[in-house]
């Protein structure tokens, strides 16, 4: 009986005496027999209009309602008991062991409750019936009204398909606010749970942190190489700058030695360098804001060419999180970093005047001092350094001071109805704006005092040298017009031939251009400023910074087409090229909507125009330095010199032999 849908008990009997006595009565409605026990009929979409049914393996026990209908507590005893399914649900299906299926794109925080339309961005509801994240968003559950817990129970009680679901049919709590990843390979979510999936080598507030044995480029996180290959790394690339540096500095002088007044290859290299160095400063930024390209696999060289270029050194070479996790470097330590650089830049450059000024009075009052020691000469050789290292840091001190400002925040509110807020820093979302308040200030002491305070002051200084260039030139032609003058001779040879010194800062900034543009590079520094601080302030989705830096960009390009301030035409021509390209890249990525389909082919299009202008400036240089070789006969020296070892070789060979 009690494998044939009856319930089956032992009667008590008096003082326990006696034999036992079992007593079995059917199972009722809306239920079934199961080894000598009665069972409910599920929730959902059963019901049991008999008596005494008993389970078999090869049936199902309790009858299905009519489709779109279910009973919410179960032990359904008829079929006019039923309700109809609640709304947002597939009403011309069965309801199975819940309030029949969710519509697509609809979800429930109750299994036997109705259904609501997903309307949040970036929350996936198909096919479920609860809400899980799609890739490339991130949310947070550590907020009052949040349980991630219990959301995990309730997800694993809908994911059950039958009859022994758990008791977790319901979440009470609140889902929180789905964000949008900066880089949408970093959340990969792959719908296993409700919590957020970070991609390998990715953690932290939006999964834009690089895990331990990670370092970023270009908003990638890349494995760290072995701690071997990175020493070797780092020394090889110091010492490969230094010997480069020296080579460069000593060709300088004596391409300047010997040319005069002509321009020399040195000088092409630094002033295309200095036009690439313009362009990537502002495209490179552009680049770490706009985090949909994938500089992965093959294309990672290029995203290290361009952190490269765009002064990225500490990270690309150095990657001090890579020695150790502790050493990684946050906004606050960039800006004390970047502050320190232009003031002991300055620093050193005084006390090693100061150091050599007094080493020569030392000297000298021994008789041991150079003659040819020269205080001025030596204030210009050091001014030229410190300019040269402020102008060229410029644009990412001046990013590093500008993302520390108040308005480099973005508040997340984390739940619904916008009760848990946090402010934080855009540039690192691991830094909440609250504890930033030190730094808000120095942040706008440093503009006044270096962003502002750098141009302006070159300005004047550039301003006096031509000045002073202007009234040395007269002077000279004044002399060679009055050679017959009455004055004596040896007068006329002492001033026309005295020595003008002038710093060799005044030829990196303006050699490049026509006397009457002396203060171009001032301007340059102003639309490098304009574009960087829009984009580090207001983040590239924010439609104003599209349209002012557009509206820069096309300004300055007409400004160079209207002045063409540059000497060399090839030069103006390449300007004007870069300026139209940082144009087309801002209009394809930012002015349209790029379908999802075409993301990699526009990753490939805007990698493929940096390779373009790399290769342009890394020609034309070349092309540059060949006809330099070719001018100074460099084809003849290498043959003649392969021709004395070859002949030296040869005698050394005849004479072993004969020995």
């Amino acid at each position: 009986m009690k494998r044939e849908g009856f319930r089956c008990y032992i009667r008590p009997t008096a003082n326990n005496a006696g034999p036992l006595t079992y007593v079995c009565a059917p199972c009722p409605r809306g239920s079934f027999g199961k080894a000598g026990k009665c069972v409910s009929c599920f929730r959902g979409g059963y019901y049991q209009n008999e008596v005494g049914v008993s389970a078999h393996y090869d049936k199902e026990v309790c009858k299905r309602y009519p489709d779109g209908t279910f009973v919410k507590n179960g032990s359904g005893k008829s079929i006019i008991e039923c309700t109809v399914c609640p709304d947002g649900t597939y009403k011309q299906f069965h309801a199975g062991f819940r309030g029949c299926f969710c519509l697509q794109d609809y979800a429930r925080t109750d299994r036997f409750g109705p259904c609501s339309v997903c309307l949040e961005k970036g929350v996936n509801c198909s096919g479920k019936d609860y809400k899980s994240l799609q890739p490339g968003f991130y949310w947070n559950w550590n907020f009052p009204g949040g349980n991630l817990t219990e959301y995990d129970k309730f997800v694993e009680n809908l994911n059950t398909e039958d009859f022994l679901f758990d008791s977790h049919t319901s979440y009470r709590g609140e889902i929180p606010r789905a964000f949008k990843c900066p880089r949408r390979e970093s959340c990969s979510n792959d719908h296993s749970t409700a919590e957020t999936k970070c991609s390998k080598g990715y953690k932290g507030w939006l999964c834009s942190k690089c895990d331990r044995n990670y370092y970023p480029v270009m908003s990638n996180c890349l494995p760290c190489p072995e701690k071997d290959w990175l020493f070797i790394e780092i020394s090889l690339s110091v010492v490969t700058l230094v010997v480069f540096s020296v080579c460069l500095y000593c060709y300088y002088k004596r391409e300047k030695r010997q040319s005069g007044n002509a321009r020399s290859i040195i000088d092409v290299i630094m002033s295309r360098g200095k036009i690439a160095l313009g362009f990537y400063q502002v495209v490179g930024e552009f680049f770490s804001s706009l985090h949909e390209v994938n500089w992965t696999n093959s294309l990672t060289f290029i995203g290290n060419i361009i952190s490269l270029i765009e002064l990225n050194i500490l990270r690309l070479f150095i990657r001090p999180q890579c020695f150790h996790e502790k050493l990684k470097i946050d906004p606050k330590i960039e800006f004390i970093i970047g502050l320190t650089i232009p003031a002991s830049s300055l620093s050193l450059a005084c006390v090693s005047y100061g150091l050599m000024v007094a080493c020569h009075k030392y000297k000298a009052r021994y008789g041991a001092a150079p003659k040819s020691f020269n205080k001025e000469k030596l204030r210009y050789n050091l001014s030229t350094v410190v300019i040269i290292i402020l102008f060229a840091t410029y644009p990412p001190i001046c990013t590093i001071i500008f993302q520390l400002y108040p308005k480099a925040c973005e508040e997340f509110c984390l739940d619904i109805s916008n009760n848990t807020c946090y402010t934080l820093l855009r540039s690192d979302y691991d830094i909440e704006c609250k504890d930033l308040n030190v730094y808000h200030i120095f942040a706008y002491i440093a503009t006044a005092g270096y962003v502002v305070a750098f141009p302006v002051v070159l300005y004047f200084l550039l301003k006096k040298q031509v000045q002073l260039h202007s009234v040395n030139t007269i002077h000279r032609n004044y002399l060679l017009i009055n050679e017959h003058h009455e004055e004596p001779l040896e007068r006329l040879i002492t001033d026309s031939d005295r020595e003008v010194l002038y710093p060799a800062w005044i030829d990196f900034l303006c050699e490049n251009y026509k006397p009457q543009y002396w203060y171009w590079e001032i301007v340059e520094l102003t639309r490098k400023v304009t574009q960087t601080v829009l984009i580090t302030l207001l983040g590239w989705e924010d439609k104003l910074t599209v349209l002012i830096t557009i509206g820069v960009s096309v300004l300055f390009l007409t400004l160079h087409a209207r002045c063409l301030p540059m000497k060399n035409k090839f030069e103006q021509a390449l300007q004007v090229l870069f300026s139209l390209v940082a144009i087309l890249v801002n209009v394809l990525v930012a002015a349209m909507d790029v379908p999802e389909e075409y993301g990699g082919a526009m990753s490939v299009a805007l990698i493929v125009l940096n390779v373009v202008v790399i290769a342009i400036i890394a020609v034309e240089v070349v092309f540059g330095i060949f006809l330099r070789l070719r001018h100074l006969r460099f084809h003849k020296i290498i043959l003649t010199c392969w021709i004395r070892f070859a002949t030296k070789f040869f005698k050394e060979s005849k004479r072993r032999r004969k020995e």
